[in-house]
């Protein structure tokens, strides 16, 4: 099906065209979404809120330790203009990963025991000792999902979504069928969803591209580490401490309130960034090479006005909607024991809104070698986040927490927008004009079921609706934007 689509695609946009290359990734991350959205309910049945707890635990530390795997070199294979350039910073990546992994073990080997006490899952002590291996898989996919993406290889990337997902949730749902093994199903699923997928990729680009392998030089790997060492020196402590601040309500609300708010508190962010991940990635990742190449014709301002615009279209109602009925959508969906998760995106939906459209525009710090403004903004907002949640915690309220940490989350990555306008010269009044007009245009459909939920509320029925509106709203909106791209 997959292949069929593909081929239609093939017929209306022409060959490397930016939405062409949107819509292939996207074809795997559909699939990969739509595939853990199916098994969701089956395995929150399967799966106890403390197991799904214990759960994010590993993937939140995973998630930590993951950003500085490859020092951040992994992101400077799209930027040398020769290929051969962007092969040794790609071996040089991967050496990077094994010796992370190397340390990895020694500090789990130490520290396993100490931590999971510390975070209240003793039960997360022994499987700690496969950290190391999801941080090769974890490693080499970023390695090799850079090099993919500066070979404008999006097909090879959507395959091995599609692959990790499957192999994710069968892993999952059998392990909780036959075994009912509380929260190692789901951490040995994730682990063996990881290495599949990434060992397919791997093998993928080897027999693709090994002809650029041979001009790996020693010499050559050493000056790449040089002539890039900004990105270990800015972007290893900037991306670190990004991933620690979206990470850190998992692990610090373990600490205060125990895994079942934990597991809440995930299902609802999980939920939240469905289309984050659906097309939020697609878009960033195809925007890095397309931007790398505007900035260089002197474009870079009009391509983030049209990517911003782009991305608030894409989001805006589905998010509103999700707002409205999201108490109603995790009881029907994943049982009453879910509904608190539900009440929680109520108050992170607009730190996802906004935090979607600046995704792709992060970029631009790239781009324009400006690290140190990205380092600042993550050093800020992880500090913002440590106070809050500690607030929270010594109150012992986990909804207030939540709240605020929503509320201030979006206000950070407004501000990130407007920082990437100004860097790169664009009129506010002309962004300001397009986001008005899709407001505009998206009202109708938010307002029915605002209309229901006031008047004529019936759980089920606003759910229905609220679907429904979503669906035609993104339908026509990618149907307009397909359409004048192939205009173009």
């Amino acid at each position: 099906m997959i292949d069929k689509f593909r081929t239609v695609l093939a017929s209306k946009l022409p060959p490397g065209s930016f939405i062409r290359n949107v819509v292939t990734l996207m074809t795997g991350t559909t699939f990969a979404q739509a595939l853990m959205i199916l098994v969701a309910p089956i395995l929150t049945r399967l799966y106890s809120p403390e197991d799904f707890g214990v759960y994010a635990l590993y993937t939140s530390i995973l998630g930590i330790i993951a950003v500085i795997a490859c020092w951040r070199y992994e992101l400077a294979i799209v930027l040398p203009e020769q290929d051969e350039d962007a092969a040794n910073l790609l071996v040089l990546s991967i050496c990077i990963c094994f010796g992370m992994a190397a340390l990895t073990l020694i500090l789990v080997a130490l520290f396993r025991n100490p931590v999971a006490n510390l975070l209240g899952a003793p039960e997360l002590a022994p499987w700690l000792w496969f950290m190391p291996l999801s941080l090769i898989a974890a490693g080499l996919f970023q390695a090799f999902n850079y090099w993919s993406t500066r070979r404008k290889q999006f097909r090879r990337l959507a395959v091995r979504q599609i692959t990790q997902s499957t192999v994710t949730a069968a892993t999952q749902l059998g392990t909780g069928f036959a075994l009912h093994p509380g929260p190692g199903g789901l951490i040995s699923g994730s682990i063996i969803g990881q290495l599949a997928a990434t060992g397919r990729l791997a093998w993928q680009t080897y027999n693709d591209d090994k002809k650029y392998f041979l001009v790996i030089k020693l010499w050559h790997i050493k000056d790449k580490f040089v002539e890039f060492r900004r990105f270990p020196q800015m972007l290893t402590w900037s991306g670190l401490l990004n991933t620690v601040s979206v990470q850190l309500p998992v692990i610090l609300m373990s600490y205060f309130f125990g895994p079942s708010i934990i597991a809440h508190y995930v299902l609802g962010y999980r939920v939240l960034t469905v289309p984050m991940t659906l097309v939020g990635s697609s878009v960033a990742q195809t925007f890095f090479p397309w931007g790398t190449e505007a900035y260089r014709r002197g474009e870079l301002g009009s391509s983030v006005i049209k990517i911003s615009v782009v991305m608030f279209n894409a989001v805006l109602v589905p998010i509103v909607l999700i707002m409205i009925c999201g108490p109603d959508l995790f009881t029907i969906i994943f049982g009453n024991a879910w509904r608190i998760a539900g009440e929680y995106i109520v108050w992170l939906s607009p730190w996802i809104l906004f935090q979607f459209i600046s995704s792709p525009l992060s970029s631009v710090f790239l781009i324009l070698q400006r690290q140190d403004i990205n380092l600042i903004f993550d050093g800020l907002l992880f500090l913002l986040r440590v106070v809050i949640i500690m607030i929270g915690g010594s109150l012992n309220n986990p909804l207030l927490t939540i709240q605020i940490y929503g509320i201030t989350s979006a206000l950070f990555y407004f501000i990130a927008c407007i920082i990437v306008f100004k860097l790169t010269s664009v009129n506010y009044r002309v962004v300001l004009g397009k986001f008005l007009f899709i407001l505009k245009r998206g009202t109708p459909y938010i307002l029915i079921p605002v209309l229901i939920k006031m008047f004529c509320y019936i759980p089920i029925l606003l759910l229905t609706v609220s679907v429904t509106c979503g669906f035609l709203f993104v339908l026509l909106t990618f149907r307009s934007t397909f359409i004048r791209e192939v205009k173009d």
